[in-house]
């Protein structure tokens, strides 16, 4: 049993080399061909990959069939496909819109240490959305996907010690956690990062590493930050 869950996973391994083209050619229909065959051997994670192909349009654009594959990953317990179906349920993709079973899912996931997911549960939690709002509940979401390493959590989690949502408001962590999400290239928080160094709000002042952040975050299209390259 044990040997033939290692082969299992073996060969969903062999799947994502030519889905990623590691190490070999990139062949998105030998990818389709080994997750289809890892999944029907019992592997959780080459379904959810064989879903993502479908959803993302790699082979076909079916989110139906995306959400087929999504469906029987999670129910074996795969956090992605958890956080996936999740992503499905909340913007009616491949399924009719359920916000409380996206947040059931979200819950699913996050309570495993999904980052992503953590973080959409603390959205969630912020506006009311499939849940009663609850800044407390969502300022601990936001702190478990941070601490995951999340960019979005962190941003989202740096702005609830800006603005003193569900805590104390902290500036100086607010930065820190934009600095955070800011250095993987989130361009949200780089430009939180270069407000912050343009007034001199927790930082010293600094124009010329306010402009660094809002360039970065201009070279993403971000609109706020674009106005200052003109």
């Amino acid at each position: 049993m044990i040997m033939k869950a290692f082969n299992v996973e073996d060969i969903c391994e062999k799947g994502l080399d030519y889905l990623l083209g590691d190490g070999v050619e990139k062949n998105l229909e030998k990818a389709k061909q080994y997750f289809g065959e890892a999944g029907t051997g019992g592997s959780s994670r080459a379904l959810f990959y064989l879903g993502d192909m479908y959803f993302w349009g790699d082979i076909e654009s079916n989110e139906q069939k995306a959400v087929t594959y999504y469906k029987r990953s999670a129910k074996e317990g795969y956090s992605d496909a958890q956080h996936a179906l999740g992503f499905a349920y909340q913007y009616g993709r491949g399924v009719r819109t359920s916000l409380s079973k996206a947040l059931k899912l979200y819950r699913l996931a996050a309570e495993q240490g999904h980052g992503e997911a953590q973080n959409r549960l603390g959205n969630a939690y912020r506006l009311g959305e499939g849940a009663i709002k609850d800044k407390d509940e969502a300022f601990k979401w936001y702190r478990h996907s941070a601490e995951n390493g999340d960019s979005h959590g962190q941003v989202n989690f740096g702005s609830c010690y800006s603005k003193g949502d569900g805590v104390e408001p902290d500036i100086n962590k607010a930065n820190y956690w934009w600095r955070l999400a800011a250095e993987q290239g989130y361009r949200q928080a780089q430009v939180n990062l270069g407000y912050s160094y343009k007034s001199g709000e927790g930082v010293e002042k600094n124009q010329d590493t306010a402009m660094k952040w809002f360039r970065l975050a201009a070279q993403q299209g971000h609109e706020d930050a674009k106005r200052y390259f003109h």
